[in-house]
């Protein structure tokens, strides 16, 4: 489903009149932000999530794992 909305969006922005190298970096620009400020939201509390079992457990550390799924810059 993400794979298609990020086409519908990379569609709608060539119709738009950018160029789809464009309107892939535009899209990626935006998503790497976004999760850079989820990271920020999180801040320094994530070092507080000490003591669990794993990671999973961790509502901090899951929300740095899903800022990195919507960022570009963080490889798999």
């Amino acid at each position: 489903m993400a794979s298609d909305s990020r086409a519908r969006l990379i569609a709608y922005l060539c119709r738009a009149g950018l160029s789809t190298a464009r309107a892939n970096a535009v899209l990626d620009d935006y998503t790497h932000s976004l999760a850079e400020k989820i990271r920020e939201d999180i801040g320094d509390d994530i070092t507080a999530h000490t003591g669990f079992a794993e990671m999973s457990e961790c509502e901090g550390c899951a929300t740095v794992r899903a800022a990195n799924l919507i960022d570009p810059a963080v490889k798999a």
